[in-house]
């Protein structure tokens, strides 16, 4: 996965052993985040800690009665957090709780950045789902350096944007090396059909995206740079292809199509790249 920090500055001298949560859910009254706290629901049911305790986990997010109506229909009991992305004092006392919270609260240029801040102040490891490159590349450049101080681990893209590319790559190039010796040169990634539709949530991001392209010329740059998020002074300069208008791929006998989600999908495959030291 991308991660903005390096994961070998985590350390136990942040306590995040002794939270209260080892996750929290904030948004989770959202459509996506009502999914992911029925999921948690029975993926958690049977974790345990390293002492043999129950795992403990809370939802959060800004309206009490939404939480506690999504409570009611959770198959097992959880806490529920009021937190405000709005509100610093609410969002740090929310991050000071647990070890790691997950977030679908977007759009994410808009409502993400007070989150960020809080978790890499505290030390809170963080995930979220955001298909916005520039939004990550913002983040990194304001928090990249106070994350890794603190320890916290902010992993960006955790959805459909951009676990099959970002994972599947990996994968792809771990058997590779296993197989054969040596990586590909070249993958290539085919979406041949998906189930499920665009949610209110990522037609607002792609609309606030338009927006702030529209208004500043500088972020019409970034959108078009594939290795916006490397940030290492020799980031590569090789273009892949990149699907504008239907094509025939002869080698896999279907056609092609531009994908909506290549613009942040391959942005976070050449992220992992640089953390891995390019291997």
């Amino acid at each position: 996965m991308d991660t903005n920090t390096d994961t070998t500055n985590h350390t136990a001298a942040n306590n995040t052993e002794k939270r209260p949560y080892a996750v929290v859910l904030y948004g989770a009254t959202s459509f996506v985040g009502q999914i992911t706290a029925h999921y948690l629901t029975h993926f958690l049911s049977n974790a345990k800690n390293k002492d043999g305790s129950n795992v403990t986990w809370a939802i959060a997010g800004r309206d009490e009665a939404k939480l506690n109506d999504l409570q009611s229909k959770l198959a097992s009991k959880v806490d529920t957090i009021i937190a405000n992305s709005n509100d610093a004092a609410s969002l740090d006392a929310m991050t000071k709780q647990t070890q790691v919270i997950i977030s679908t609260v977007g759009p994410y240029l808009k409502y993400g950045e007070p989150l960020i801040k809080s978790c890499a102040e505290n030390g809170t490891d963080y995930v979220d789902l955001t298909g916005e490159a520039i939004f990550i590349k913002d983040m990194m450049d304001k928090y990249q350096e106070t994350a890794k101080q603190s320890g916290a681990r902010i992993v960006n893209s955790c959805g459909f944007d951009s676990i099959p590319s970002d994972l599947g790559v990996y994968f792809t190039q771990k058997q590779a090396e296993e197989r054969f010796g040596e990586t590909c040169n070249v993958i290539h990634m085919r979406v041949k059909a998906a189930k499920g539709g665009l949610s209110g949530g990522t037609i607002a991001s792609m609309a606030t995206i338009f927006e702030e392209v529209g208004e500043d010329k500088s972020r019409r740059k970034q959108v078009a740079n594939p290795y916006l998020l490397n940030d290492d002074k020799d980031a590569p300069n090789v273009r892949q292809d990149n699907i504008s208008k239907p094509k025939y791929d002869s080698e896999h006998k279907r056609w092609l199509a531009p994908f909506v989600m290549a613009s942040i999908n391959t942005r976070i495959v050449h992220r992992t790249n640089q953390l891995l030291g390019y291997e």
